[in-house]
């Protein structure tokens, strides 16, 4: 299971992901989507730690 709460990420003054909060059960398949620009990136590279 991969559980988030109250993730925020920020490139210095610029907030880019604020509050947010999920839960993938095991064996539920999930996908981001959204816009250029939109953080999908950012979130992807918080939740393995690069940032």
């Amino acid at each position: 299971m991969l559980e988030v709460r109250n993730l925020d990420v920020a490139y210095g003054q610029s907030q880019v992901l604020h509050g947010l909060d999920f839960t993938v059960q095991p064996g539920e398949i999930v996908a981001v989507v959204g816009r250029n620009g939109m953080g999908k990136t950012t979130l992807m590279k918080s939740l393995i730690g690069m940032l």
